[in-house]
């Protein structure tokens, strides 16, 4: 028996495996003609960003969500009681 749905995935399964061979050797490719300073600026850049995006992410969340409980908290007690709309006059005043 032949599944029609396993075999249209299975399909795609092998055009991303090619797909990310092919890249994999280009990226290969165009380290291999680096020299080694720029290959090291390169490791050197690639560990900051694999370690500060994350953690600059982590802590925005963190402070807008303690921002936003704070607000929720403090803001609800002073501000008091909500006053109702009170449509303006038809004279302008």
């Amino acid at each position: 028996m032949n599944n029609p749905a396993f075999t249209s995935f299975f399909a795609s399964l092998e055009d991303l495996g090619r797909t990310l061979v092919k890249a994999a050797r280009y990226a290969v490719g165009a380290i291999s003609t680096m020299s080694w300073p720029t290959l090291l600026l390169g490791a050197v850049g690639l560990a900051l960003l694999l370690t500060i995006v994350p953690l600059v992410l982590t802590l925005f969340v963190l402070f807008m969500a303690v921002k936003l409980v704070n607000g929720y908290l403090t803001d609800r007690a002073t501000r008091g009681p909500a006053t109702p709309y009170t449509p303006v006059k038809a004279d302008g005043e």
